[in-house]
């Protein structure tokens, strides 16, 4: 496949490597940490002016009453156009006492296992790997003399705040977009064994905070905090906030309680229980873990320092089971976070004090056909009825579901490109994730591709985060990555 092509463009992209290194570097160095508000303009503007370098018509900031996010537009005169999603902002850094370099520094350091790498925070997830793609675009177009897709742009730096403005953006762009023909955001997709990840479906998501205080309750202290000693007397708001959220399910949230919920729900097909059942297959033949075990590689159990034992109603003792579960169970009703009152020594807050306020974050994620606004109806209609009229809910990220075909031609050509690379991909069925990228899919009614890519980096949610520049035998290097973007797009163009 595309031989010539891909000889070309691997020599022009080792050509402009330093440059591109160089790039990446600069936007780590940009700050874009979306919860503490820190650099969004400036990564914004950093971006826009990447989409001029590689020759974007079209490249203009989008004003929001947040985070100002980036529109381009590519014209390379093609028969088919992709829309890519693109995300600007990182995690926060952490203890910069935890970090070895810098992690604004965007430093190029020399190490045994990966040769050089690229230090710091959105090395690999995902302001590095992003950038790689924009080189990729740069690179064909140098090699080849043209794109072989057109491609359009729609950025964010808000989408670790749940993309609060991204659809006020979209419906600005939405007469442009229906002339897309896929959704495509390849990155640094390699896992440490080499093997290339992705999805090809998303669920519905509804990111929210409940808001309790004296002043609106009408009870308990307004306009502040007063003295834990007053609770013999004094109503607790902290106390209300608890009450409210055990009114929403059952014992350990194992039962959504809010009236009309599950009227949205659609069991899984037999085909999709066939589906999954392949799946677990394929992985099973793909790793060194017992099939029994084979549910801690569920998405999401390995994100963080904490460590599973059990899943819910010993959904480990049924592996498939536990994979239906995670794709098609409704039961994803997550408290992230409570806040009220003392919240311990070094947080700057007072003990033995009853608090005049609290809230709570809270995560709903739901399979294939739920919509989240029926669901945010119903939450509100729950508190109302249950007496909590006066506590707030605060919608700060929704999301739409969407599943790609997996015989979709961008999906093939990508399965092709990997292929020729000796590299295994693993394409999940479903994602527990909500994301806003899945709009394109259920908006747009387009394949969606997202995360794909040869390349590695990794640490994205602790210290010393990199992104792999040289790479080894099991691990593409930044050349491979950007040259896996550039052939998936020569080869979904000639399909």
């Amino acid at each position: 496949m595309m031989i010539k092509e891909s000889k070309q463009l691997r020599e022009q992209i080792e050509s402009d490597l330093d440059n591109h290194v160089h790039r990446i570097q600069q936007t780590i160095r940009q700050p874009s940490v979306s919860v503490d508000r820190n650099g969004l303009r400036g990564i914004a503007e950093l971006a826009r002016g990447y989409l001029e370098e590689i020759g974007c018509g079209e490249a203009a900031l989008i004003e929001t009453d947040g985070a100002p996010g980036v529109w381009g537009y590519y014209d390379a005169g093609a028969a088919k156009t992709v829309v890519n999603y693109g995300m600007l902002d990182t995690r926060p850094v952490g203890d910069e006492d935890e970090w070895t370099h810098d992690p604004f520094g965007g430093t190029l350091v020399e190490t045994d296992e990966y040769g050089r790498v690229i230090y710091g925070r959105g090395a690999v997830k995902v302001k590095g790997a992003f950038v790689a793609w924009l080189n990729a675009l740069e690179a064909t177009k140098r090699a080849l003399g043209e794109l072989p897709v057109n491609v359009m742009f729609l950025l964010e730096a808000e989408e670790l705040n749940g993309s609060p403005h991204y659809y006020e953006m979209l419906d600005q762009y939405a007469d442009r977009i229906r002339e897309a023909d896929a959704c495509f955001c390849p990155l640094a997709g390699q896992s440490e064994d080499g093997n290339v990840t992705g999805s090809l479906g998303y669920k519905s998501a509804l990111y929210f905070t409940l808001q309790v205080s004296g002043d609106r309750w009408g009870r308990g202290p307004a306009g502040g905090d007063i003295h834990a000693m007053s609770n013999a007397t004094v109503d607790s708001p902290a106390w209300r906030l608890v009450d409210a959220l055990s009114s929403l399910t059952d014992e350990n949230g194992t039962q959504i309680e809010i009236s009309g919920f599950y009227d949205q729900y659609e069991p899984p097909t037999a085909d999709e229980r066939e589906e999954v059942r392949a799946f677990v297959d394929r992985l099973d033949s793909q790793t060194e873990t017992p099939r029994e075990e084979l549910w801690q590689h569920l998405p999401g159990l390995s994100q963080g320092a904490g460590e599973v034992t059990k899943l819910k109603s010993d959904l480990h003792e049924d592996v498939v089971e536990a994979f239906v579960q995670h794709f098609y169970g409704p039961e994803s009703f997550n408290i992230q976070g409570i806040n009220t009152g003392f919240l311990g020594s070094g947080t700057g807050t007072k003990p033995f004090i009853l608090p005049g306020e609290g809230h709570a974050t809270l995560d709903i994620r739901m399979p294939r056909g739920f919509d989240p606004d029926v669901v945010y109806r119903q939450l509100r209609e729950h508190l109302d009825n249950q007496g909590f009229a006066d506590i707030d809910v605060d919608v700060f990220g929704k999301h739409t579901w969407c599943k790609t075909d997996p015989d979709s031609d961008l999906v093939v050509a990508a399965r092709d490109v990997f292929e020729n690379h000796d590299t295994d991909v693993t394409l999940w069925p479903f994602s527990a994730g909500g994301v806003p990228w899945a709009v394109f899919g259920t908006r747009f009614d387009i394949p969606v591709l997202y995360g794909v890519g040869l390349g590695y980096g990794a640490n994205s949610e602790g210290a010393d985060e990199f992104l792999a520049i040289d790479g080894n035998d099991t691990i593409g290097g930044l050349v491979d990555c950007e040259l896996s973007h550039a052939e998936m797009l020569l080869a979904y163009a000639d399909r």
